[in-house]
């Protein structure tokens, strides 16, 4: 028996000191994807790459991961090179992760103190607050987590461009796209640090960063652009938004961020008569490059860097270590901020039934990006009770487009539509020839000329005004009315000569129409309608000055209710858009500019009923159609023809035949 014990131990030990069994398990392919896939960023732990190359050494991941430095000193002897830098540029990056963002919360503060303190200024009137003393700014030179990102950064670039294999090399290679990703995570921390640094004086290099000397250096903007300082630095891809159908963005080298520009005062004389305004929400691209001439060595022991900072609307790639890289970008993030931050929808709704209005606001032509001289214009007029938010996923359509955006860019004009609208035509044909003049003084970009005009609803009544010849024909119907010698008097006044008698823009070279009532809208008619009509009211210059013009002419009262008065008010935009009005009956069969290509996009509710005898909930099909349009899209959908992605391509189809026939025009 004693034998047979023996045997056994025997046998158990030699078991336990030979080589282990392997056990085959069968894994769901989804399984083993999400664990290749989980790293520093996306799991907060170590990579299986990264792991491996440390256990391989013999050295604790876990306690690596606690302390990086030792590990990445102990591991550069033992690994290749690249397992080596990868490893190491994950390391610290789950450094940086766990340090506290000191950094990131004072900017934070500082960007929220500056807009507490705008609305101070601007609500002189309201109790003010107690004062809090600004927070102390933190020791960006000595900062933890700005240390982390920057040798984070530092092994990642080695990686991509200093090791021996070349990018191209590596192109299918998860672990370099893995590594790029930190790399941009760092940048988009050491521009947050960069930013807290220079407190947003642009230009103020040398900044002291993270144990670097780091200089700034900004491609393609203008100077104009650049003349604020900067209350924050977003970062892009960290965004999410609600009601914005895609997010377009370009992946490459650099992180993508949106510089927030404060809003004008309300104190500055020039901010109510100026129609332009400039975008506050700046998109940029920004990179990280280690100086360092001597390879590899040269690079890791460099004190000195250099961030770049990129237009990325006019740069999409640059050449860093002789290769050309493409550039990161997000095309949707800034607009969406300024849409999520602007109070449009707001003032147009309070633009229609607010009481008491001291005046009325005039048109606003909002740049969607920095002005480009080499690009053409498209500009978008929105309809009744709206403003720019009604074009929210076409405008975001067309920014994302690689091709169009090359070519064009996007202003957006938005107007008070409680006015008349032959009021607002001549408002916004003002506003858009000063804003045209101040960006194009010469006359001679390519911006200044053969632009692209759409309206949606009511925004494509004016519009088609805009690209028309009036004539007297407008004139001479609305004086139909009154008699002769106060209609010899009417006719030599200036303002009523402004509001009827017009010229097509000619900056305008192409027109598009959205769902647009030119012969009218039924529904205006309809009871609901006519009650909220009865509600819109007009601000108090807009009624003395029709009060004083009247009483000049010595007008009477019952000549008023002629041409659409209703107690002394003059007709508001609703008003007009009655088939039955005046302004139907007198501008309906302008003819648009001769030569001038247009296109109309119809809107159809009910597919079944004949197309002539159909509408889109609120225009006519009779109504919206146009003689002579180049082409016609009848879509399936309601009144709000612009949010369906059937008219959006539709209109990209339009600007492509645009450009190619632009483009022929000036090879001529």
């Amino acid at each position: 028996m004693r034998g047979l014990v023996g045997l056994l131990a025997g046998l158990a030990l030699l078991g336990g000191s030979g080589c282990a069994v392997v056990k085959v398990k069968e894994r769901a392919f989804g399984d083993v994807a999400v664990e290749r896939n989980v790293d520093a960023l996306s799991g907060g732990r170590l990579s299986t790459a990264a792991a491996t190359a440390l256990g391989s050494a013999g050295l604790d991941p876990e306690q690596c991961a606690r302390e990086p430095e030792p590990c990445i000193a102990q591991l550069r002897p033992l690994a290749p090179v690249e397992d080596w830098l990868a490893t190491a540029a994950e390391l610290q990056l789950l450094r940086m992760n766990a340090a506290p963002a000191t950094v990131a919360k004072a900017a934070e503060s500082a960007g929220m103190a500056k807009r507490a303190q705008r609305s101070k200024n601007a609500e002189p009137s309201q109790s003010a607050e107690p004062s809090q003393s600004p927070a102390v700014a933190p020791d960006v030179d000595s900062d933890l987590r700005t240390r982390a990102a920057i040798e984070t950064a530092r092994y990642a670039y080695a990686y991509l461009f200093l090791s021996p294999r070349t990018p191209e090399q590596r192109v299918f290679e998860a672990r370099q796209e893995r590594v790029l990703r930190f790399y941009n995570r760092a940048i988009d921390v050491v521009a947050q640090a960069a930013f807290e640094a220079s407190r947003g004086q642009i230009g103020s290099t040398p900044l002291q960063v993270g144990g670097l000397e780091l200089s700034i250096a900004l491609h393609g903007y203008e100077a104009t652009e650049l003349t604020q300082q900067p209350e924050a630095l977003l970062a892009s891809d960290t965004l999410g938004f609600d009601n914005l159908r895609a997010v377009y963005r370009r992946d490459g080298f650099g992180t993508a961020l949106v510089a927030v520009f404060p809003r004008r005062s309300r104190s500055d004389p020039d901010a109510a008569d100026t129609p332009y305004r400039d975008t506050r929400y700046l998109p940029v691209t920004a990179t990280l490059r280690f100086d360092g001439d001597g390879g590899l060595d040269a690079v890791l022991a460099s004190r000195t860097a250099r961030m770049d900072v990129y237009n990325p609307y006019r740069i999409d790639s640059e050449t860093i270590a002789g290769r050309k890289v493409p550039l990161a970008a997000n095309y949707s993030a800034a607009y969406g901020i300024w849409l999520a931050r602007s109070e449009l929808a707001r003032l147009s709704l309070s633009s229609l039934l607010r009481p008491k209005q001291a005046r009325a606001f005039k048109p606003r032509i909002y740049l969607n990006q920095p002005y480009d001289p080499d690009k053409r214009v498209i500009v978008l007029v929105h309809g009744l009770a709206s403003s720019p938010e009604a074009w929210v996923n076409l405008a975001n359509e067309l920014l994302g487009d690689e091709t169009l955006r090359k070519h064009y860019q996007l202003w957006q004009v938005f107007y008070p539509t409680n006015l008349s609208i032959l009021s607002n035509r001549a408002a916004i044909d003002s506003a858009l020839t000063q804003t045209f003049a101040h960006y194009d003084p010469e006359g001679d970009d390519v911006a200044g000329r053969d632009a692209v005009l759409v309206g949606h609803s009511m925004g494509g009544v004016i519009s088609r005004l805009l690209v028309s010849d009036s004539g007297d024909r407008a004139l001479d119907t609305t004086l139909q009315a009154f008699d002769p010698a106060a209609a010899q008097r009417l006719r030599n006044e200036p303002m009523v000569r402004e509001l009827t008698v017009f010229k097509a823009m000619p900056q305008f070279e192409r027109a598009v129409f959205l769902a647009s009532p030119h012969r009218g809208a039924v529904v205006t008619d309809g009871w609901p309608l006519r009650m909220v009509r009865k509600l819109i009211r007009l601000p108090f210059d807009v009624l003395r000055e029709t009060a004083e013009l009247a009483q000049r002419n010595e007008v009477g009262q019952d000549e008023l209710q002629k041409i659409g008065f209703r107690k002394g008010r003059p007709p508001t935009g609703p008003d007009d858009l009655s088939p039955n009005s005046l302004f139907m009956r007198s501008t309906e069969n302008l003819p648009i500019e001769a030569g001038l290509p247009y296109h109309t996009i119809v809107g159809q509710r009910d597919p079944k009923l004949p197309l002539l005898q159909s509408s889109d909930g609120a225009v006519p099909y009779r109504s919206a159609h146009l003689d002579g349009a180049l082409s016609e899209k009848v879509i399936p959908s309601g009144h709000s023809v612009q949010e369906t992605p059937q008219a959006i391509l539709e209109l990209r189809r339009i600007l492509r035949i645009d450009m190619a026939e632009y483009a022929k025009r000036v090879q001529r």
